[in-house]
C-alpha cells in the first residue's frame, strides 16, 4: 500500500552534494502485502474492503447539476481537496479507491439483486424448458423471458459478479425463449385451415416431436446438474442452444426478430419442403454438429412424406391418383343424373390443363424434365388402354423414401447401378456391408415398427405384459434413435446431398420414363385406331391433297379447266343440276347467264348464282368425293378385302369431312363471299365493264378431321388449324392452275382466234399465257415436291424407324436410356408423346414457312398471293373475250395492263425472296434422317426457299419485254 506521509524537504539540507562522502541509503516508503496462494479478484476484494470499513469511505458530494449515475461516480473526488482549504490543499487520489467507487456506483444504479446458486438453478431448470419461474416470466408481447421484478435487468449470483452471472443466465434464457417461440409457432400451424394440405400438419408434427425431444433431453440432463458448478452447466447446454437457434432460423423467429417482424408463413408444400432442404444442405455443407443435421433431416423426412407420395401417385408410382370428390351442384337432378360421354371427355382434357408443374428446386433436373409429361401420359394411358399392367401396380411399398443410413444408401446404389457390386468385387462389397450393418435379431424390421414387432421374436415367458389401453407416445424415442443412427458424414458413394437426392429419386425417374415410353409405344405400334402413322398418312393424303385419287375427284368437284362457259351448257348426267331436276319428257331450256365467268371454278358451284354455294347437294357431292377416294373404285363386298384394311382406314369415312366456316367480313376482308370479289373497271369508249376475280373464293371451305380422343395431344386443334391453312392455299393454287388450263383450251390451235385482227395483243396473250402457266406449274411442283414431300416423307420415315425400335425393345425403357436419348436428340427416338407432338407441329411450321404462309412472312406471302390473283385476272379477261362479252380492242389494253402489273409484282417478289434466302443462309432445319440405306434431309422452313428461287429465276423473264 502507498504511504501517504509527506516528504520532509529540510532533510535535503544535510546532503553534501559534490563531497567525497557517500550518499545515505534511500529506504523504501511503501509496502506490498504478500499475496495468498489462490486466484485473486481485486475488484471483489476492494468491494469487501469497502463494505468491511464503511467509516473509511471518503466524503462524497453530489453536484445537483449532474445526473444521479454521474454524481455517484464523483464520490471519491472529495478526497482530492482538504477539509480546511479544498482549493489549495490537494491530496494524492488512490487508484483502487477510484475504481471501487465506479463499480459501487454501477451496482447502485442497476439495482442488483443477489441470489443464491441453488435458487437460480431451480428457476433456470423451468425457464430452460419454456416455463415461467419465480425469477423469470414469459412476456406475451415481446415473446421472450423477462425478470420478474419490473425494471430490473440484472441478477447477482452469489460469489459471482454481474458479468459472469449474465453470461450464465443468458444461455438458459435463450434456450427457453426459443423453445417457447417454437411452441407458439406450432400452435399457429395447428390453427391453419384444412385447405393448406397435409404438408403443413406434417411439418407441425415433426416440430412438435422435436420440441418434446428437446424438453425431455433438457430435463434429463438437468437432473444430474450440480448447482455449485455453474460454469460446467453452461458448457453442457451449448449444443442445445445451437439446435434451437438453427430451428428458429428455419421459421424466422430468432432472438433478434421482434414479434411484429415475424415473416409470414407460406403454406405451399413446395416452399416448405424447399426451405427445409436448403437449411439441411447448408448444415451438411458447413459440417455442423451431427445432431443439428440429423434434426433437419428428420424434419425433411417427416414433412415431405405425404407430398412425395402424392407426386408418385400422380404418375402411378405406388398406386393411382386419388379421384377428387364429386362436385355438388345446386341442381340435384344434374348431380344425381348419369354423366354423358362428352362431359367425361372434357374432364380428361381439363385434367391435362391442371397438371402440376411447380416442384421443389432440389428435384434432379432429369426428373423435372420428364415429370410433367409423365403425369399427362398417365391420364392418356388410362384412356388409351385402361387394362395396361402399369395401371394395376398399386403396391404400397412403392414410395419415395429418404435414405440416411450408409447401408440403405449402398443397397439403393447397387440396385440402381446393377453392376456396381461386380466392379467392387463380391468380397469387398460383402465386407463393406457387414462393417456398416448393425447387429439385428433373427428377423429384421423397419425402424419405425421395430419396437412393436420385436415381441414376436422373444422366447415364451420373456414378454412383460402391459395394459392394452395404455397409449405411449414413442415419437421422441424414434427421433432419438434417428439422431443416434444418423451418420456423421455422408458415404463416399454419395458425398454431397444432391448426389444422395438423385439416388433417392432414381426409382421415380425410372417409372416416369417407363410410363412415357409405354404411351409413346402404344401410339406408334398400336393395331387399333391409335396408330399415329396411319392417321398422318390420311392427313397427308386428304388435308394436304397428295393422294392421286382424291386429288382428281376434288378437282372434278370444285374446279373446271373447260374452254367454254359451263353454266350455259346443258347439265350432264353426273352434275348437281341433273340430280336436282326431275326427269321430264320436255327438253330443258337453258337461259344464257349474264354473270361474269368465274373461270377455274366448277359450273355446278355457280348454278344458283349465290356464293358460297351452301346446300345439301354440295355436302352430298363432297361426301361422295371422300368415299369414292377412300374406296378408290374398289368393291368392298369381299370380306377378305375388308380384313386387309386397317381400322384407321375403315373409320376414315367419318373422321374426314368437308366443313364450311364463317370468315370475317368488312371492307377488304370479304373476298371469300364472292368468287369475283375484286372489282376491276376498265372504261373504254364510255363503256364500263365491271368484273372481279379472286383466288380466295374457296376459303370458306375446309377439310375437318376428328382424331380419336386420346390422340388429341398429337393431332391437336392447333395442329389441325395449320393443316387448314395449307389446304386453303392448295385450293387457291388449284383454282389458278385450272384457270390457266382453260386459257390454253380457249387459245389452242383448234380454237377460234381471240385476236383475229390485232397482232400485238395476240402476241402478248400468247407470251403472258406461257409465263403464267410456267409460274403456276413451277409453284405447284415446289409446293407438293419440296415443301410437303421434302418434309412429310422424312418425318414418316422417322416414325417408322421409331416404331420398329419400340417393337424390338418392348414397352419398358430404362431411365438411363431415356436420359441419354433426351440429351443426344437422336434421329429416331422420342422421349414421350409430347415431344412427338412438338415435332409434328414443327413439321407443319416448316411447311408453312416453305409456302410463305407464316405471319412473320406477311410481305412475301402477300406478294405471292397477289401474283396468283393477277394470273387469275388475266384468265378472266381471256374468258370474257372468248364469250364475246369483250371486244378485242377492249381486251387488248386490259391484258397489257395486267401483264405490266404482273411483271412489277414478280420483280418485287423475287427481290424479297432473294433477301430471305440470303438472310437464312447457313440455317439448317434438322439433322439428316436415314431412310433405308441412304440419307434424306427435310427441306422445310427457310432451307426450302432456295429451291423456290432456283425454280422461278429463269433469266429474269419478268424484266424482259415482249
Amino acid at each position: 500500500m502507498w504511504n501517504s506521509t509527506p516528504l520532509d524537504l529540510d532533510s535535503f539540507s544535510d546532503l553534501r552534494l559534490g563531497e567525497a562522502d557517500q550518499l545515505p541509503p534511500v529506504q523504501p516508503q511503501f509496502f506490498f502485502a504478500p499475496l495468498q496462494d489462490k486466484p485473486q479478484d481485486p475488484i471483489l476484494d476492494a468491494i469487501k474492503l469497502a463494505q468491511a470499513s464503511p467509516a473509511a469511505k471518503p466524503r462524497s458530494f453530489q453536484d445537483p447539476a449532474l445526473p444521479k449515475e454521474l454524481a455517484i461516480l464523483t464520490t471519491d473526488l472529495g478526497g482530492l481537496r482538504s477539509k480546511d482549504d479544498p482549493a489549495e490543499s490537494p491530496q494524492s487520489p488512490s487508484p483502487l479507491t477510484f475504481w471501487s467507487s465506479v463499480f459501487e456506483g454501477h451496482r447502485q444504479a442497476v439495482k442488483v439483486h443477489p441470489i443464491s446458486t441453488e435458487e437460480l438453478h431451480r428457476s433456470l431448470q423451468m425457464t430452460m424448458i419454456g416455463t415461467s419461474s419465480r425469477l423469470f416470466k414469459w412476456d406475451l408481447v415481446q415473446e421472450s423471458f423477462m425478470y420478474v421484478w419490473e425494471g430490473d435487468r440484472c441478477l447477482h449470483v452469489q460469489d459471482k459478479d454481474e458479468v459472469i452471472s449474465n453470461s450464465i443466465i443468458q444461455r438458459f434464457m435463450t434456450i427457453g425463449t426459443l423453445l417457447r417461440r417454437l411452441e407458439e409457432f406450432i400452435k399457429a400451424l395447428h390453427r391453419r385451415k384444412v385447405k393448406d394440405g397435409p404438408t403443413v400438419y406434417a411439418f407441425a408434427h415433426t416440430l412438435s416431436t422435436i420440441l418434446v425431444y428437446l424438453r425431455e433431453s433438457l430435463v434429463r440432463i438437468s437432473a444430474s446438474d450440480q448447482p455449485d458448478l455453474l460454469n460446467a452447466l453452461w458448457n453442457k447446454y451449448g449444443l442445445y442452444e445451437d439446435i434451437v437457434r438453427a430451428l428458429s432460423e428455419l421459421y424466422g423467429r430468432d432472438l433478434d426478430v421482434e414479434p411484429k417482424d415475424y415473416p409470414p408463413f407460406e403454406a405451399h408444400p413446395v416452399k416448405i419442403i424447399s426451405t427445409i432442404y436448403e437449411y439441411l444442405a447448408s448444415h451438411v455443407e458447413r459440417q455442423s454438429a451431427p445432431s443439428i443435421s440429423a434434426i433437419f433431416a428428420y424434419i425433411l423426412d417427416g414433412t415431405s412424406q405425404e407430398y412425395l407420395h402424392e407426386v408418385g401417385l400422380s404418375i402411378g408410382y405406388g398406386g393411382q391418383p386419388r379421384k377428387p370428390p364429386p362436385r355438388v351442384d345446386e341442381d340435384r337432378e344434374d348431380y344425381y343424373g348419369i354423366d354423358d360421354e362428352e362431359e367425361e371427355e372434357e374432364d380428361i382434357f381439363a385434367a391435362l390443363a391442371q397438371i402440376q408443374t411447380d416442384f421443389p428446386d432440389f428435384f434432379p433436373k432429369t426428373l423435372l424434365d420428364v415429370l410433367p409429361n409423365a403425369q399427362k401420359s398417365l391420364i392418356l394411358l388410362r384412356k388409351a388402354q385402361p387394362d395396361h399392367p402399369l395401371l394395376g401396380q398399386e403396391s404400397k411399398d412403392k414410395r419415395v423414401r429418404w435414405l440416411w443410413s450408409e447401408l440403405d444408401i449402398l443397397e439403393a446404389w447397387d440396385e440402381a447401378e446393377g453392376s456396381h457390386t461386380e466392379e467392387l468385387g463380391f468380397d469387398e462389397s460383402k465386407k463393406r456391408t457387414q462393417s456398416t450393418s448393425q447387429p439385428v435379431l433373427h428377423q429384421t424390421y423397419k425402424p419405425e415398427i421395430e419396437e412393436e414387432f420385436r415381441v414376436f421374436d422373444m422366447a415364451p415367458g420373456d414378454f412383460q405384459a402391459q395394459s392394452a389401453l395404455q397409449v405411449v407416445d414413442r415419437s421422441s424415442a424414434m427421433l432419438e434413435r434417428f439422431i443416434q443412427r444418423f451418420p456423421a458424414r455422408l458415404p463416399s458413394i454419395t458425398p454431397t446431398l444432391p448426389h444422395l437426392t438423385s439416388l433417392v429419386f432414381h426409382r421415380l425417374l425410372e417409372h416416369a420414363s417407363t410410363l412415357s415410353s409405354t404411351l409413346l409405344s402404344i401410339f406408334l405400334t398400336s393395331s387399333n385406331n391409335l396408330n399415329l402413322q396411319l392417321h398422318l398418312s390420311l392427313l397427308r393424303s386428304y388435308l394436304l391433297v397428295t393422294a392421286p385419287a382424291f386429288k382428281s375427284k376434288l378437282l372434278g368437284a370444285l374446279f373446271s379447266d373447260a374452254g367454254e362457259y359451263g353454266v350455259d351448257t346443258t347439265p350432264h348426267s353426273m352434275s348437281l343440276r341433273s340430280i336436282r331436276r326431275r326427269p321430264s319428257s320436255k327438253k330443258a331450256v337453258v337461259k344464257e347467264s349474264k354473270q361474269p365467268w368465274a373461270i377455274g371454278l366448277s359450273p355446278d358451284l355457280l348454278e344458283r348464282e349465290i356464293w358460297p354455294p351452301v346446300g345439301g347437294d354440295l355436302s352430298f357431292f363432297l361426301r361422295t368425293v371422300i368415299v369414292d377416294a377412300l374406296n378408290n373404285g374398289k368393291q368392298m363386298d369381299d370380306e377378305e378385302e375388308r380384313k386387309k384394311r386397317h381400322v384407321v382406314v375403315e373409320e376414315a369415312a367419318w373422321r374426314i369431312g368437308f366443313a364450311i366456316r364463317d370468315l370475317p367480313t368488312g371492307h377488304g376482308r370479304d373476298k371469300w363471299l364472292n368468287p369475283l370479289c375484286i372489282e376491276y373497271a376498265f372504261v373504254f369508249f364510255a363503256v364500263c365493264l365491271p368484273f372481279s376475280c379472286s383466288s380466295r373464293a374457296l376459303d370458306f371451305l375446309y377439310m375437318d378431321y376428328k382424331p380419336p380422343r386420346p390422340m388429341d395431344v398429337l393431332i391437336s386443334p392447333t395442329i389441325l388449324s395449320k393443316y387448314y391453312r395449307i389446304f386453303a392455299f392448295i385450293l387457291r393454287l388449284f383454282r389458278v392452275e385450272c384457270a390457266i388450263k382453260s386459257v390454253f383450251r380457249m387459245t389452242g390451235v383448234s380454237a377460234q382466234p381471240l385476236f383475229p385482227t390485232l397482232a400485238q395483243p395476240r402476241k402478248l396473250l400468247l407470251h403472258f399465257r406461257f409465263i403464267a402457266q410456267s409460274f403456276v406449274a413451277t409453284l405447284s411442283a415446289y409446293v407438293f415436291d419440296t415443301a410437303i414431300g421434302g418434309n412429310f416423307d422424312p418425318f414418316l420415315a422417322q416414325l417408322e424407324s421409331s416404331s420398329l425400335a419400340a417393337s424390338a425393345s418392348g414397352t419398358s425403357t430404362s431411365a438411363a436410356n431415356t436420359t441419354s436419348r433426351a440429351g443426344s436428340s437422336g434421329p429416331h427416338e422420342f422421349s414421350d408423346v409430347f415431344e412427338l407432338a412438338t415435332a409434328h407441329s414443327d413439321l407443319l411450321d416448316r411447311i408453312l414457312t416453305a409456302c410463305l404462309l407464316r405471319s412473320s412472312q406477311k410481305l412475301p406471302g402477300e406478294l405471292l398471293r397477289q401474283s396468283l390473283e393477277l394470273v387469275l385476272e388475266f384468265c378472266v379477261v381471256v374468258g370474257e373475250l372468248s364469250r364475246g362479252r369483250l371486244k378485242e380492242y377492249e381486251a387488248g389494253p386490259m391484258i397489257e395492263e395486267v401483264f405490266l402489273k404482273f411483271k412489277a409484282k414478280m420483280a418485287t417478289f423475287m427481290k424479297v425472296l432473294k433477301g430471305l434466302v440470303e438472310k437464312g443462309t447457313g440455317i439448317s432445319s434438322n439433322l439428316p434422317m436415314e431412310v433405308g440405306t441412304g440419307a434424306q434431309t427435310p427441306t422445310g422452313g427457310i432451307a426450302a426457299l432456295p429451291h423456290l428461287l432456283m425454280r422461278l429465276d429463269l433469266g429474269d423473264w419478268w424484266s424482259q419485254s415482249v
